[in-house]
């Protein structure tokens, strides 16, 4: 593939802004983290309902989500998560709702919008409760490690990529890409593990292997949602990234993975 220099200089400023407020934020958490995680959620919801109704398209029904999105997050902040669960139900009811009266309206196409007001719902904000309830130490090392994966993905496949990774998803990545990526995770999640963690060096490789396989298939998945909308990138808010979502894709995936393996095995 060929290299775009200025395209890597813009990707990796946005990239050591971002690790730096997230340092920051992580470093303080409270309100400041609560905050960027409603942000996320919030912008997240925004560029997922563009891909399907525009950048203008629905607006009530995006406030909507945004405001169910924020409950399940504050709520789960506030250690109740029956009650988050119980805002992801009001928002299956207002979805089956918006379709009950729009299909005797219209009929076509009727249970699309609302299938798509509760995918968003499932995929930023609910993938997004583990973030409020991780530690620090778990929450950097989750997002460090999609970082580094992301990155050795993109540095190996652009420099080195010969033979396409799933062309019909993601014409751009390249199965060196996605080999690098792994190598890069596991060889930190090893060395995390040996700084902070109490398992050994194997149980740190096998989840690094996890991490990254999560992480490449949320990267996959956001790539198909675009191209099945024709669309390159799900924002233009991180300059050489994209949006929030192509930014947050892998997040999303792995983080409520590792957030589930955490309750049975003890990394750290």
């Amino acid at each position: 593939m060929p290299v775009d220099h200025a395209t890597d200089i813009r990707r990796t400023l946005t990239g050591v802004l971002l690790g730096a407020i997230i340092l920051a934020v992580l470093a303080v958490r409270g309100w400041p983290l609560l905050c960027v995680i409603l942000a996320v959620s919030a912008l997240g919801l925004w560029e997922f309902f563009s891909l399907f109704w525009g950048p203008r398209g629905r607006i009530p029904s995006r406030i909507c989500a945004i405001a169910l999105g924020w409950g399940m997050l504050i709520l789960s902040w506030m250690h109740r998560p029956q009650d988050a669960l119980v805002c992801l139900g009001a928002g299956f009811v207002l979805a089956s709702m918006s379709f009950l009266f729009r299909w005797d309206v219209i009929e076509e196409d009727a249970f699309s919008s609302s299938g798509i007001f509760m995918a968003g719902l499932a995929y930023v904000p609910l993938l997004l409760l583990p973030a409020t309830y991780l530690s620090s130490v778990k929450l950097l090392f989750v997002l460090a490690a999609v970082a580094i994966s992301d990155t050795a993905a993109y540095f190996v496949g652009t420099r080195f990529g010969h033979h396409k990774l799933w062309p019909r998803v993601s014409p751009n990545k390249s199965s060196e890409g996605a080999v690098g990526s792994l190598v890069a995770c596991v060889l930190f999640c090893i060395i995390y593990g040996a700084c902070l963690g109490t398992a050994n060096w194997f149980a740190f490789a096998l989840l690094g292997v996890a991490i990254n396989a999560f992480a490449q298939v949320g990267d996959l998945f956001e790539s198909a949602l675009k191209r099945s909308v024709n669309v390159k990138d799900s924002g233009h808010l991180l300059p050489g990234h994209g949006g929030v979502l192509d930014r947050a894709d892998s997040v999303l995936f792995a983080m409520p993975m590792f957030a589930v393996v955490d309750q049975w095995f003890f990394f750290f």
